[in-house]
């Protein structure tokens, strides 16, 4: 099962295949319910079958299509190995399957396009960061949410330690940093070993360290997300000093990551971010309110969708709770919105829509609840021009 990332997400929104299929069910870790689960996943499929058959799609296309989701019926470990929440998207050419840190709503969705709102809450300006892990002796780079996290792979040519980021030779690889066992001991650190001064051997480090951010670059390229830094005292502010990405938060996870779990490093973190997302949340909805009046920010849909796909939207503020059906025409701009009761097979969710073109285009997006956003309109937006 793949692990769902902002760069999946962009990827899935891409995907505009007609029919496209997106299942959303809420599943569980363990118990009774367990057993649950793949009966409800099965009547969702069922519903779809149905669908496609009165539209006039033959039974043999229709089996062909839900074939890759049929076969997670019939796989114990798959159902056995959940979360709270599970994400299929599939076309004839497509399948991808997601476990979800948090619930969703039973649904069923075929059109145009994936339907991927319930999972934007990953990856909205209000809850998606990164953590990086870094010690003399490893490299780890992790996507956090409130309650998630998931491994990156770093990029081909990334240093992976010191010894790698320094092509040290038998000789040099005396060079070491020497913790104690205590916490308090892990986080001061003390450099010993024969050969170079401990000078020389803060410059080894500041020039690995240098590397690792220059191998992350592909990643960080255009973001604006938070950066947590996890190590001992002495290197973060080395690694503070040496990159190049614009929002690293102050405050660090201290002392030596390479023994705590990925869920760890995420519970330690949230608390740092949640600060700055709430901030930040504030900041963007008191820039549309002061806006509002002018050119530079609408709540008005059609306006919005035709500015994201043009790469105008700077901030997006979103309801998740909310939906919009239509269709989009890139060549004039226009937006037609579908009527009450109208299939949505052959339409677009115009919110997801604008949302994936904002993020595509650097922008950000906020996901509030209806109560929360500020204006009546399911959708803001402020632009960058």
């Amino acid at each position: 099962m793949e692990s769902l990332t902002l760069e999946q997400i962009k990827g899935l929104a891409q995907q505009t295949e007609n029919p496209s299929i997106s299942i959303f069910l809420p599943t569980h870790r363990a118990g009774q319910d367990t057993q649950q689960d793949p009966i409800r996943f099965k009547n969702l499929l069922r519903d779809a079958e149905k669908q496609f058959l009165d539209s006039g799609m033959g039974p043999r296309e229709v089996s062909a299509l839900l074939e890759p989701a049929q076969a997670l019926l019939g796989d114990p470990y798959f159902w056995s190995h959940q979360y709270e929440g599970l994400a299929v998207f599939m076309t004839s050419e497509d399948f991808h399957s997601y476990r979800l840190p948090f619930r969703v709503e039973e649904l069923l969705i075929i059109a145009q396009s994936y339907y991927v709102k319930p999972v934007l809450p990953l990856f909205t300006n209000n809850g998606h960061y990164y953590i990086l892990a870094i010690s003399q002796d490893g490299v780890r780079l992790f996507e956090g949410t409130r309650n998630s996290v998931g491994q990156i792979d770093l990029p081909d040519g990334t240093p992976v330690n010191l010894e790698e980021a320094l092509r040290l030779d038998g000789r040099q690889k005396t060079l070491q940093m020497h913790t104690g066992t205590s916490q308090s001991e892990a986080g001061q650190g003390m450099f010993h070993g024969q050969g170079p001064g401990e000078e020389e051997q803060k410059v080894w480090i500041e020039q690995y360290l240098n590397l690792v951010d220059t191998g992350l670059k592909d990643i960080f390229r255009e973001q604006q997300l938070p950066l947590v830094l996890a190590g001992v005292d002495y290197l973060l502010p080395i690694y503070r000093k040496v990159s190049e990405y614009a929002n690293i938060m102050q405050k660090g996870i201290t002392g030596s990551p390479e023994y705590l779990r990925p869920e760890e490093l995420q519970e330690q973190a949230w608390p740092i971010v949640e600060a700055y997302f709430r901030q930040e949340t504030e900041k963007t909805v008191e820039q549309y309110h002061q806006l509002a009046d002018t050119d530079k920010a609408t709540d008005n849909v059609e306006q919005i969708v035709a500015a994201a796909f043009n790469g105008r939207v700077d901030k997006l503020i979103l309801s998740i709770e909310n939906q919009i059906w239509g269709a989009f025409n890139p060549k004039d701009g226009k937006v037609t919105r579908s009527s009450n009761g109208q299939s949505k097979k052959h339409n677009l969710a115009l919110l997801d829509f604008t949302a994936m073109n904002t993020l595509q285009n650097g922008g950000t997006v906020c996901a509030l609840s209806q109560d929360e956003m500020p204006t009546d309109s399911p959708i803001a937006a402020v632009f960058r021009y």
